[in-house]
This record gives structure tokens, sequence and C-alpha cells, in this order.
């Protein structure tokens, strides 16, 4: 079985001795080529821009200090995500100013949901979905909504989600589950209106996603 080769080996090479003549030439190639996407992570965890620009500016930091002992044992691209994860979370976590509740669906679950009352900061909107989704999804707690971002924005496998977020799939699978669960509560007590049936992950026997799940919402 041929193994996927990463696109960014050679530049990655380059960045691994910050004093070589084109150590910042093929940081700048890394930073343009995947600053969108890891802002686009970032906004989903966080809710907002000015976090978000934040913990992108942190993620591409540690990346700085972080890129010589980055060993190739995945691609580049999911090592990075890993990061933007971690920070993202971390930057949620130093500024939320309440205590996480736990909404309790049963006595055998429990689903992690953030502030219940949506504020300023939550009423951003990004491009790839609704104002009132990116609100339902604001009310989520970092890790769940870091899951969606990677497995909507990013369209990761599970395979891939095992490998950027360092989980079991079977704690992948059940982290989906409950985070489309806690979505779904969140908007069908905020957002009555808003149909997201057909925007939720419609998962096959293969763990494959459906033509019209979450991530395709214009």
């Amino acid at each position: 079985m041929e193994l996927l080769r990463d696109p960014d080996t050679e530049l990655i090479a380059v960045c691994r001795d910050p004093g070589s003549d084109g150590f910042e030439e093929a940081f700048e190639v890394l930073f343009q080529r995947y600053r969108e996407r890891v802002y686009a992570i970032a906004f989903r965890v966080a809710g907002n821009q000015s976090d978000a620009m934040d913990i992108v500016q942190e993620s591409f930091a540690l990346l700085f200090r972080k890129l010589a002992s980055f060993k190739g044992n995945s691609l580049f691209s999911t090592w990075l995500f890993r990061i933007v994860v971690n920070c993202s979370i971390d930057h949620r976590r130093r500024t939320q100013s309440h205590r996480v509740p736990v909404l309790t669906v049963d006595q055998d679950n429990a689903i992690e949901v953030a502030d219940v009352a949506p504020g300023p900061r939550d009423r951003a909107i990004v491009h790839e979905v609704g104002d009132q989704v990116q609100q339902a999804i604001s009310q989520l707690s970092p890790k769940l909504r870091a899951i969606l971002a990677l497995r909507y924005l990013e369209e990761m496998s599970y395979e891939d989600l095992a490998a950027t977020l360092e989980l079991s799939m079977g704690t992948i699978k059940s982290r989906l589950a409950r985070a489309h669960l806690a979505l779904e509560h969140v908007v069908r007590s905020r957002f009555p209106t808003l149909d997201i049936s057909r925007k939720l992950e419609v998962e096959d026997d293969s763990g494959g996603v459906a033509s019209d799940s979450f991530g395709g919402v214009g």
C-alpha cells in the first residue's frame, strides 16, 4: 500500500532550520497556505473574530517553536490542526467567563453545553453556515465545537479525526454523536423555527457523509 506523500515535505525540511536562508520564505508559504483553514477552525471553536485572530497568532507562534520537533509520523496538516484545536480549546477556556453547565439528556448520558444564553461575542457568523446555526454551535463546549469544525469544515474522515485529536475510533464516534445531539437540543430550544435535520451528518455503514450534510450548508 503506497503511503500518501505529504505535499508540505519540502517546506518543512527548510523550516526545520530557522537559520537557513530560505526559512522566512518557506514559513510564509506555509502560513499563506493554511491561515484561512486555521482561522475557520479557530472561529468555529472561539465563536468570534477577535478570539479567532488571537488563536491564529498563537497557533502559528507555537508552530514556529515546535516545527523542528515534527517527526513526520503524520501529514503536516494533521499535526498543525491538532495544534490549532488545542490552542482554540485552551483559549476558549481562558476567556470563558461562566462555568460550563451540564445538560442532562437522561440518567446515562450527559451533553456538554457552554453558556445557555448567547452573548454579543457568540453572535458572529461564518460564511459557511447560517447565522442561527453558528449561534447554536457557539453554545456547545469547545471539544464538541472542535470536532464539528474538523468533520465539516475540513471534511475529515473518522480516521483523520482520530489521528488529529489522538483519540480512539470509538471515542471519535461517541463525541460526534454527542455533538450532533447537543446541537439538535440547542437548536430546538433556542431556534425552534430552524430546521437542521438535513444539515446533520447522515452516516452509512462505512462512516461516510451524505452529500447534503451539515458541512454543505450555504
